[in-house]
């Protein structure tokens, strides 16, 4: 069950009984699938797993038919379980800093470059859009009275998404040093057991982790340095 649903429903329902459909439109005007990957169908999935949890419970059901609502109630387990989930989310970093995508550049020798840029561009565009609808609704939530926790939240959001414009830019401006890294980095792989490349001593006196830093991140004295590395990896 996704964090966030949970949290959300256990608030809501700390608040007052009520239906998932209440609960799911309470988000929509919000706008908070927006900002999450909550979707109506795991909003009644969270539902029947906090029931089945006792973490709420079915207090009555209102309506018939195609039109019936299921209320529902949280119970003391459950307001014990949501103050958990809060305290244990204070603790949590606001946004993941170990990115699959941070290692995707190592391996664009795989893929066609003009097909990289392009879907880059495309993404860049998404990105540009987000930002355009967060900055809308800065400016209609944010005022003198916004309290400072909700500004920076803001801020944040749009200096978050301002990198990672900054960031995919980069990787299309670096896309032909990045693809030549990226094959001295294959021909490394090719050729070598890393599981036996420890503890190894250079004839240079370098450290074989700075060596492999400069194979990665300088192109242009790259072979020279894979042929180091090569020489003291076949010792």
């Amino acid at each position: 069950m996704i964090y966030i649903i949970k949290v959300l429903i256990l608030y809501y329902l700390s608040i007052k009984s009520t239906h998932g459909y209440e609960i799911q439109k309470f988000i929509q005007i919000n706008h908070m699938d927006k900002w999450t990957k909550i979707q109506s169908g795991s909003i009644y999935y969270a539902l029947n797993k906090l029931e089945k949890k006792g973490l709420i419970v079915l207090s009555e059901e209102v309506g018939s038919g195609a039109k019936a609502r299921k209320v529902y109630s949280i119970t003391d387990i459950g307001k014990v379980e949501l103050k958990e989930l809060v305290k244990e989310e204070l603790g949590h970093q606001i946004s993941e800093i170990g990115s699959d995508k941070f290692i995707v550049y190592p391996l664009l020798n795989i893929l066609d470059k003009n097909e990289m840029v392009t879907e880059l561009k495309a993404h860049i565009l998404k990105l540009e859009d987000k930002k355009v609808y967060f900055k809308k609704w800065q400016k209609i939530k944010v005022n003198e009275k916004t309290l400072a926790v909700e500004k920076i939240t803001f801020e944040m959001i749009l200096s978050n998404l301002e990198f990672q414009i900054k960031w995919h830019n980069a990787l299309i401006d670096n896309m032909e040093e990045c693809i030549t890294a990226s094959q001295e980095i294959a021909k490394l792989i090719s050729k070598f057991d890393f599981s036996n490349a420890q503890d190894i001593e250079l004839d240079t006196g370098e450290d074989i982790e700075i060596l492999k830093y400069q194979i990665l991140n300088n192109p242009d004295t790259a072979p020279e340095k894979l042929e180091q590395l090569i020489k003291a990896l076949k010792k």
